[in-house]
């Protein structure tokens, strides 16, 4: 349920800041309490290569952009239920990669990913470093991409492993 209306978040947010060059990385609904939604913001361009980050500067013009159409939006008020804080904030340095475009963005970086289990020698794609590893379910590597719904991940000089995405259940970029 939570999901579902995080993703409908995002998309509510998405064409609004998407024109001044921002994406949403992830929203968090926090309810305990004073209800919070924290909106994490990176640049749309961010993997090409450049490595600009976001700032208070960027995050103040997202929250102007955002604070009073949220206000008014009947979705907020169906999850709050009352008042709320916006938060708007950078992915950090250790920025989550969550959706497939990610794995393919940040080729080349250095990721740290977690699976759901432990892999099969099938699901890992290289039997020799499964031999070594059998119950690994934490990875560091330089990220290659992503083929055929397989995150490609060199786990060491000239060692390819790939896992399949739906099993990872958390990657962050790896600095």
């Amino acid at each position: 349920m939570q999901a579902n209306v995080e993703q409908k978040l995002i998309e509510m947010i998405t064409p609004l800041i998407g024109p001044m060059g921002y994406e949403v990385v992830h929203v968090e609904i926090l309810t305990h309490r004073k209800g919070t939604l924290r909106v994490f913001i990176d640049f749309a361009d961010s993997g090409n290569g450049t490595q600009k980050s976001v700032g208070i500067e960027d995050c103040v013009k997202v929250t102007r952009a955002l604070d009073e159409f949220l206000d008014q939006s009947s979705e907020m008020e169906m999850i709050f239920r009352g008042a709320y804080e916006l938060e708007v904030s950078s992915p950090g340095i250790d920025r989550p990669l969550r959706q497939r475009k990610d794995y393919e963005r940040f080729a080349g970086r250095n990721v740290r990913l977690h699976t759901f289990r432990p892999l099969s020698s099938e699901e890992m794609g290289n039997a020799a470093y499964f031999e070594k590893n059998p119950k690994q379910k934490n990875f560091a590597g330089v990220l290659k991409g992503l083929k055929d719904d397989r995150v490609l991940l060199e786990v060491g000089a000239a060692l390819e492993i790939s896992i399949p995405f739906p099993l990872i259940a958390k990657g962050n970029l790896d600095n």
